[in-house]
């Protein structure tokens, strides 16, 4: 009986994993679709969307919310700057914090990737049926959950 359960484990573990590549690659077609017509890259609109409407960040900030490298981060902010979307400027406290916000025109854009967004998913939404709702949200609360525990804990050591 320990052999069944262990199968059967088994094989839900690798259509777990199938099915979230599936949700991944699907949720790559979302970006490009949703985020990556409006002349800035995917990663870019998400910087966007990271930083508040009204307002700056650090860069040590956006660099932890964007779960990226502050030498990443710095390249990304500069192709921003150079675009017009975003700005930098010191801590009025300390001059050595650099702080991000956002343009005029990086609040706009920011405001029609979040449109986009929203009315996408508003889409998917519809689709699902109103008392399966709860259930899919609580599935895919606990297996994020599940994977980020896993993932910091060394999982695949």
């Amino acid at each position: 009986m320990q052999i069944m359960d262990r199968d059967a484990s088994i094989t839900f573990a690798v259509q777990l994993q199938r099915q979230l590549g599936e949700l991944v690659k699907a949720y790559a077609l979302c970006d490009q679709g949703c985020l990556a017509q409006n002349g800035v890259t995917t990663a870019q609109s998400y910087t966007l969307l990271s930083l508040p409407e009204k307002g700056y960040l650090t860069m040590n900030g956006l660099s932890e919310t964007m779960a990226l490298a502050n030498s990443t981060m710095t390249r990304m902010v500069d192709q921003l700057v150079q675009k017009g979307l975003v700005q930098r400027k010191p801590d009025d406290e300390d001059r050595r914090i650099v702080l991000v916000g956002l343009t005029d025109q990086g609040q706009d854009l920011r405001r029609t990737l979040e449109q986009n967004l929203h009315q996408f998913f508003g889409q998917v939404a519809a689709r699902i049926q109103d008392n399966e709702r709860p259930l899919v949200l609580h599935a895919l609360e606990q297996v994020t959950n599940l994977v980020r525990t896993a993932a910091l804990g060394d999982c695949c050591e």
